[in-house]
C-alpha cells in the first residue's frame, strides 16, 4: 500500500522525537542534546516518504519476474544475476541471496517488509519506541575518571558513541540524523515530483543526484529494524559502500556483503522509486525510445563514456525538463 503524502505518517507515533530547547544537560531540564526543535524539514513527511521508498523497493522486488529493469538493477545494486536458461528467475547459485534480500531475520520478514511493518506496530518492546535525534550532539557518555593510584578522582570523562544507531542511557534503539541531511545545500527533502514526473530527469543523470532526506533515514530505519544486522560495508580498498558507484562495486565484489548494506538498500529503493529511468547502468535512462544511454536491462553492457554523455538534440516539452543533476549547484 502507498501511502503518499496526502495520509502522512506522524512520526511522533514511533519515535521519542527531541525536541528540547536551552543549554544540553545531563538531567531532566534543558535538553538532551541533538535537539530537532528548530529544524525546518517536516519530519513527518520525510519519514512517510522513507517508507513510500520501501513500500516501492518490496513491490518492485515481487516484479522481479516480469521487469526486465527490475532484474537488471538488483544484479547491478545486489549482484544477484538472473538464471542464464531462464532469465525471468534468479539463478540457482544466487537464490540464498535473492531469499536473503527479501526475507533477512526476524519473523522470516524482508527488510524493506520490516521498516513498512515498524511503522504500523510497536509490538517489539526493545524499539518500541526509539529516540530521534537530528544531530549527534546528544551522543555521550559519561565515565569515572582514575588517578595512577588506581582511586576514583571525581572527574569525568565524556565520550561520543560514534554510531548512527545506537541505544541511549535507557537502552532503547535511537536513530541519530546526520546534520548534513538538513543544511546542505539544495537538500532534496522529498522526491515526489520527479516521481510524479513533474519533473524531468535528463537522460544521462548520476542517480546520486538523487540523495534525499527520505533516503537517508531509510538507510537508518534498515540499520535499525535488523539491530545492525544490516551494516555500513566496506570495500577491499578500504572505502565504505556508500553511494551508487561504490555500491555497485560492492555488489561485484560480494552479494554475501551487498545484502548486508544499508546504502545498498537506499539505493535500489531510489532508483525503484524514480521509475521514469532506467537505473541499471547508475544513471538515467529515459524510457522513452530517444534515451542514448545504455540499458542493463536490454543487454547493452557497453562502458563506452560517450553513453554517459546526455544527448545534445533539442526536445520539446509541454513543461520544462528539469534534471536532479542541476540541483546539485
Amino acid at each position: 500500500m502507498f501511502i503518499g503524502q496526502s495520509c502522512a505518517l506522524d512520526i511522533g507515533s514511533r519515535f521519542r522525537v527531541e525536541q528540547g530547547q536551552g543549554p544540553v544537560t545531563r538531567s531532566g531540564s534543558g535538553t538532551y542534546g541533538g535537539t530537532c526543535y528548530g529544524t525546518d524539514a517536516d519530519l513527518s513527511a520525510i519519514y512517510t516518504e522513507a517508507i513510500d521508498l520501501a513500500q516501492v523497493a518490496l513491490d518492485s522486488l515481487n516484479s522481479y519476474a516480469t521487469s526486465a529493469t527490475v532484474r537488471a538493477t538488483v544484479e547491478t545494486f545486489f549482484g544477484i544475476k538472473p538464471d542464464s536458461s531462464s532469465p525471468t528467475t534468479v539463478s540457482a547459485i544466487d537464490s540464498a541471496q535473492f531469499a536473503y534480500v527479501k526475507w533477512l531475520t526476524y519473523f522470516l520478514l524482508d527488510i524493506f517488509g520490516q521498516i513498512i511493518a515498524f511503522s504500523t506496530s510497536t509490538e517489539e518492546e526493545e524499539i518500541s519506541q526509539p529516540g530521534f535525534f537530528c544531530d549527534d550532539s546528544w551522543r555521550w557518555r559519561t565515565e569515572m575518571d582514575y588517578g595512577s593510584d588506581g582511586q576514583m578522582n571525581g572527574k569525568t570523562i565524556s565520550q561520543a558513541t560514534g554510531f548512527t544507531v545506537v541505544f541511549d542511557e535507557q537502552k532503547v534503539y535511537t536513530i541519530t540524523m546526520c546534520p548534513y541531511s538538513f543544511t546542505r545545500a539544495k537538500r532534496k527533502d522529498s522526491l515526489s515530483a520527479w516521481r510524479s514526473k513533474e519533473k524531468i530527469i535528463a537522460d544521462g543523470t548520476p542517480l546520486g543526484a538523487a540523495l534525499s532526506t527520505p533516503g537517508t533515514l531509510l538507510h537508518e530505519l534498515a540499520h535499525l529494524v535488523t539491530r545492525q544486522v544490516v551494516t555500513d560495508e566496506t570495500l577491499t580498498n578500504g572505502q565504505k559502500a556508500y553511494f551508487p558507484p561504490n555500491v555497485a562495486t560492492l555488489a561485484e565484489e560480494s552479494k554475501a556483503k551487498a545484502v548486508k548494506n544499508a546504502d545498498t538498500y537506499t539505493w535500489f529503493a531510489t532508483a525503484m522509486y524514480l521509475d521514469q529511468c532506467d537505473w541499471s547502468r547508475q544513471i538515467c535512462a529515459q524510457s522513452a525510445s530517444r534515451s542514448t544511454v545504455a540499458k542493463r536491462s536490454n543487454n547493452q553492457t557497453s562502458t563506452d563514456m560517450p553513453l554517459m554523455r546526455r544527448s545534445n538534440r533539442r526536445t520539446l516539452l509541454p513543461r520544462v525538463l528539469t534534471g536532479l543533476q542541476d540541483d546539485l549547484e
